[in-house]
């Protein structure tokens, strides 16, 4: 029996695990005794921290001056204080919020989504990345990355198949096994009807060799999730309904405090990706995607009924001293027309 079952195709699985931004490249099976240790590629560290207050001083006269004599004002309705969320959830609930009514760019089928990225990891140098994939997943896009190799242009960067996952015996429509923009865009927008879809979706082809449990069909479901930020973006409404939808997988937690690899702090949606562990980041005022921070862990305590991920310690030197095992921040995104522009703004 073949104790390495394949996820994904060879060239989604290249895809993902070269861009170190998988959304679940690959996976191995070891059998120790009656424990199963799973590892797939992708997952980060929590780091909760309180939210700060923050009290406003109002100005006052400093010139001396008695203030002049005012009779007082007659008594009015204060308007209601609207109090800032300083809880994990309400964090995200407000994030998820500010994201779905941002602008719709009205991205058309010809164009092309466009993301520049810092990237840091245990198993490559710090550096940039930039990605043109097409809105329609017909036209081929390119890939600029000091790390990948292959065939590019005069300025280095690499011709990548139209859609994520497109090569050797991969779906050949959209999906959640390969993405597009306008794949996306067509998602709903209700998060318990999008988490729906989800979990019903056909796994049979990402799974070989080993039951679709619920805990397994709920990691892919993040996964999903997670590829479609750091790969595709989404429209603003889809985008709050996948944070939110993120949120209410079994197995996943809000914490209120994490860092991207820019130093950039937000909210974050904490899920479990084999022995990874998985931030996706997210600006609290905004809602803008800010990136993902994964950790590998030593070992993964079974996850109890309060549906927490794992938070065993990280594998000795995991990181190579980093303190976690890969980690980017999205520097720059929108929609241009060519595969290579860069956006106005």
């Amino acid at each position: 029996m073949n104790d390495t079952p394949e996820l994904l195709t060879a060239d989604r699985h290249r895809l993902l695990r070269e861009h170190v931004m998988s959304e679940i490249a690959g996976q191995t099976t070891k059998v120790t005794g009656s424990r199963h240790k799973l590892v797939w590629w992708v997952a980060p560290p929590l780091a909760v921290v309180a939210v700060a207050a923050v009290t406003l001083v109002g100005p006052g006269r400093n010139d001396g001056s008695a203030a002049p004599a005012v009779a007082p004002a007659a008594p009015t309705s204060a308007a209601p204080t609207v109090s800032e969320p300083t809880d994990a959830a309400g964090l995200l609930s407000r994030a998820a919020k500010a994201a779905a009514s941002r602008p719709d760019p009205g991205a058309k089928n010809s164009q092309f989504t466009y993301q520049r990225m810092v990237q840091d990891g245990a198993r490559e140098s710090r550096h940039e990345r930039t990605m043109w994939m097409a809105v329609d997943g017909r036209s081929k896009g390119l890939i600029a990355d000091p790390t990948m190799s292959g065939p590019g242009d005069e300025k280095g960067r690499v011709t990548w198949p139209a859609a994520l996952g497109a090569g050797r015996g991969a779906p050949t429509q959209a999906g959640f096994l390969a993405p597009t923009y306008e794949f996306v865009a067509a998602l709903p927008t209700d998060p318990d009807l999008l988490l729906q879809q989800l979990l019903a979706a056909d796994r049979s082809k990402q799974v070989v060799g080993m039951p679709i449990t619920d805990e397994l069909r709920h990691q892919l479901a993040f996964g999903d999730i997670q590829m479609i930020f750091m790969n595709v973006t989404a429209p603003p409404a889809v985008a709050g309904s996948l944070m939110e939808t993120a949120a209410r997988i079994p197995g996943t937690r809000v914490v209120a405090d994490e860092v991207d690899a820019a130093g950039r702090h937000g909210v974050a949606v904490v899920g479990r990706n084999g022995n990874l562990r998985v931030s996706l980041i997210f600006d609290r005022t905004t809602g803008v995607f800010l990136g993902v921070r994964q950790v590998l862990l030593a070992e993964l305590p079974t996850i109890g009924a309060d549906g927490l991920p794992p938070t065993g310690d990280p594998s000795p030197g995991a990181g190579n001293g980093k303190g976690y095992d890969f980690a980017t921040a999205v520097l720059k995104a929108g929609i241009v027309d060519h595969a290579g522009d860069e956006p106005e703004n």
